[in-house]
């Protein structure tokens, strides 16, 4: 203090900048970019961005020890990081030549410059304390593998180059201030003594003591507020779970942009978002890892995710651009018909492998056709209409009803038109003339529509990311390849419950404008027809609208906080499926209240819709503690319901049925537990 110096140098790192992390963050952001973009080049144990640190780090000893073997302290340099990490990576020599590979050390250092510009902010009080200081000279001062060029560019950035426009980093010279050698070589550089040398820098020891050592005034600045911000962000990089369960806590903290009519939707939104925008941000990863040329969302839940897809790629979430994304308005009845090859018993299997028991209407309307048109065919061989038929495959009634000359003209016919207006869609759209491989979103189950387009998109790869699978029940077509964020029970996956009510998710991923049931082929265009139920648009615009803007208004949120500490879909997972699991056992009532006010659309293999308003009588429920013909009928209510925890909280819903229920619940529960529990004894 009141002494002028003739050299005043400032470290950088917690001093001059600061970050919005964990430093190795910055790290695990640069392996993140190889392990999405090279993914096709690593062996399968080495796509993990944190085995690519782990790699990383030994890269940096490594280097780290054979410059102090050479005499020098244990410094390196960036690119020569990059390179020796590469090659334990796996990558050397490098798939895609030498060029390449130097092309790609640049692109590294790129991203990680950009990632330090993301992260970082100027200390808040750095600029007031060197104010203190008058010296004839300031440099930046830095233990850092990153050279000057790069640091000064990043107080620039940030609007602070005037405080150290020059300065020193150990990594060009190999020494560092740990050692107080980078100090000695700076007065030799400089031609300036160590009594005319004031070092301010935060660490005790390399800032601070080393400076000291060597005979330079030093300070130690360390800020109390900030300092324990950083210590606070250095905890949570070696608990990331706890850190997101925060992160999840500091959302719901802050007061949204804007109030919303109805804020306990909006706010349950916010709180589940994290499920949703974890399920796009892994098609992200994916969409890039597997290299496609474009992604597809599928109507209807497809448009909310695509609306969080843009939203994540505006945020440049990644740091680098994803693939291109487009809506493909298809539904399961507008794609099926046109994707048949033939009218026959092995393609309809496609559609009985899931409804082993149909009518000739359910078929009919399956296929886009009105039933009342073969009534008298079907008379004809015995059949009604809208009769029940069981695995209808072996029915010699249904199979001389499709062998019926005029009933085949009629269908076959209908089948040809419906391939043409398919093609003519997809065409309109690009896919048809793709030969690449492109991605397609949609919420699950089965990925049926992927199928679909698989038959009549026999050149293109289709990649398929659903939220969740479901058992396939089809032959898959060898164009197609399926990847679920959520439960994938085609792989044994512990989280096969969360699949047992999935209507309640795909209501509040919904859409309100309807459900694609076909395409017409006009003079100039392909026409596109949806048919939007007005009683399903009262819901959406009293609950789930709400709902969804909670999810949409928490991505800039999450896009920030995602990409500052470098979080993967991977680490995302296990606090999704927690959200989605509490969505599905423990509903709040307004989703649960709007959820019984849907007649749910199954018209595409039942031929009609699902009315849930429909209840049993308490009595019903009470005789089915005695008789097992009212269990089977309360079994077979619990079924077509759809959802169990919902009815036991919905306001709507006669509170003597749901205590009722309820208590038959806990004894069917206690029975099964006393069986399970006694029964190898038995």
């Amino acid at each position: 203090m009141g002494q002028n110096y003739e050299l005043l140098t400032i470290d950088v790192w917690d001093t001059l900048l600061r970050r919005r992390c964990h430093p190795d963050s910055v790290k695990l952001q640069v392996c993140r970019y190889v392990a999405l973009n090279y993914a096709q080049y690593l062996l399968p144990e080495k796509r993990d961005s944190w085995t690519l640190l782990r790699l990383r780090q030994q890269a940096e000893k490594e280097l780290g020890d054979g410059s102090r073997q050479q005499g020098m302290d244990d410094e390196y340099r960036h690119l020569d990081v990059y390179r020796r990490w590469l090659a334990l990576a796996g990558l050397e020599p490098f798939p895609l030549g030498s060029e390449a590979l130097e092309q790609l050390l640049l692109a590294l250092e790129q991203v990680e410059i950009s990632q330090e510009k993301f992260v970082s902010y100027p200390d808040p009080t750095i600029a007031g304390a060197l104010a203190r200081f008058p010296a004839a000279r300031r440099c930046f001062l830095s233990d850092f593998y990153l050279p000057a060029v790069a640091v000064r560019a990043l107080l620039a950035h940030h609007g602070i180059v005037h405080l150290a426009a020059e300065g020193v980093v150990s990594c060009e010279v190999g020494l560092n201030k740990r050692s107080g050698r980078l100090y000695q070589y700076l007065h030799q550089q400089f031609g300036v003594s160590p009594d005319q040398h004031l070092h301010v820098g935060d660490n005790p020891d390399a800032d601070v003591r080393a400076a000291k050592k060597t005979g330079v005034a030093a300070i130690h600045f360390q800020p109390e507020e900030e300092h324990q911000r950083r210590r606070q962000r250095e905890a949570h990089f070696d608990a990331r779970p706890q850190a997101l369960q925060a992160a999840i806590q500091n959302l719901l903290t802050f007061s949204p942009s804007s109030e919303c009519e109805q804020q306990e939707i909006y706010n349950y939104g916010r709180k589940c978002s994290l499920l949703l925008v974890g399920f796009v941000a892994g098609i992200m990863e994916r969409a890039v890892a597997d290299q496609v040329e474009k992604l597809y969302f599928f109507t209807r839940e497809g448009e909310l995710f695509m609306e969080i897809y843009r939203r994540l790629a505006e945020s440049d979430l990644l740091g680098f651009s994803p693939p291109p994304a487009q809506l493909l308005q298809v539904s399961r009845i507008a794609t099926f018909a046109g994707s048949l090859r033939e009218l026959s018993l092995g393609e309809l299997m496609r559609l009985w492998n899931q409804y082993s028991i149909q009518s000739l209407h359910a078929l009919l309307k399956s296929l886009g056709m009105e039933s009342a048109a073969f009534a008298e065919q079907a008379v004809r061989h015995g059949l009604e209409l809208k009769q029940p038929i069981r695995y209808p495959w072996q029915d010699e009634r249904v199979k001389a009803f499709l062998d019926d000359p005029e009933v085949r003209t009629e269908i076959e016919s209908h089948l040809n038109i419906k391939r043409e207006q398919l093609s003519a869609y997809l065409e309109s759209t690009g896919l048809l003339d793709t030969t690449g491989r492109v991605g397609i979103v949609d919420i699950g189950w089965r990925g049926t529509i992927q199928d679909n387009l698989a038959h009549a998109l026999p050149s293109v790869e289709l990649r398929g990311y659903y939220l969740g699978l479901n058992h396939f029940l089809n032959i898959q077509p060898e164009n197609v390849w399926k990847e679920a964020f959520g439960p994938n029970l085609n792989r044994g996956d512990p989280h096969g419950h969360l699949l047992d009510f999935v209507a309640p998710v795909e209501m509040l991923c919904n859409s309100p404008y309807g459900s694609v049931i076909g395409y017409e082929i006009d003079k100039e265009d392909v026409q596109i027809h949806r048919h939007v139920d007005e009683g399903e648009n009262q819901i959406y615009e009293a609950c789930i609208r709400h709902f969804q803007a909670g999810v949409l208004d928490s991505v800039p949120f999450w896009a920030d906080f995602l990409r500052t500490h470098a979080y993967s879909s991977d680490e995302l997972r296990p606090m999704s499926l927690d959200i989605w699991s509490e969505i599905i056992q423990r509903p709040p009532s307004f989703l649960a209240q709007a959820y019984f006010q849907l007649n749910h659309n199954e018209t595409f293999g039942t031929g009609g819709f699902s009315n849930k308003q429909q209840m049993l009588a308490s009595g019903d429920v009470l005789k089915a503690f005695i008789s097992r013909k009212h269990r089977e009928k309360l079994h077979q209510f619990l079924m077509e319901n759809g959802w169990v925890s919902g009815l036991l909280v919905c306001p709507d819903v006669d509170s003597n049925f749901r205590w009722v229920l309820g208590w038959f619940l806990r004894a069917l529960s206690i029975r099964r537990w006393i069986r399970r529990r006694f029964s190898p004894s038995l």
